[in-house]
């Protein structure tokens, strides 16, 4: 069955919108300390912290359930047209990407050419692989809220 052969429901479309959303808030929020670390002293390996980790591996595994059970089986519920919502869900998809681009052109700009040659190469390998997976969930949510913003676009253009 595909979203757009389901009955629409928007109660199941509103909760995977909401874990979407609470994943990428989670995300930023355990990511903003060693942002602010990466970003303050480049070249120094983040200290290994396995709950960290763990969380944020969690987070990327619901958000990305959430957002492909959601593209799969729930269709977008359909809404009067309102310009405002339009154009706020709309803003709201692209700023909700910001943090995640900012994260990536510090890491791979500004701090991979300064580590030294005692880094653990497997656990930046293995932060590397989950960080790369939050940026595209970060990515699919972004896109989710941009076709909810389309989904309040009214049929005249003007």
């Amino acid at each position: 069955m595909k979203a757009n052969d389901a009955p629409r429901n928007p109660g199941t479309y509103r909760l995977l919108l909401a874990l979407q959303i609470m994943g990428a808030i989670t995300f930023i929020w355990q990511e903003l300390p060693e942002f602010r670390q990466v970003a303050s002293n480049p070249g120094e390996q983040i200290p290994r912290n396995d709950p960290s980790d763990l969380l944020l591996v969690g987070v990327l595994l619901v958000m990305q359930s959430a957002f492909w059970y959601r593209m799969r089986l729930v269709p977008i519920p359909s809404f009067h047209p309102n310009a405002f919502l339009h154009h706020v869900f709309l803003f709201l998809g692209k700023l909700s990407f910001i943090f995640g681009s900012a994260l990536f052109g510090v890491a791979v700009f500004r701090h991979l050419p300064e580590l030294d040659p005692g880094i653990d190469f497997f656990l930046m390998a293995r932060r590397g692989v989950v960080f790369v997976g939050c940026l595209f969930a970060l990515f699919c949510t972004s896109l989710e809220v941009e076709r909810l913003g389309q989904a309040f676009e009214s049929g005249d253009r003007k």
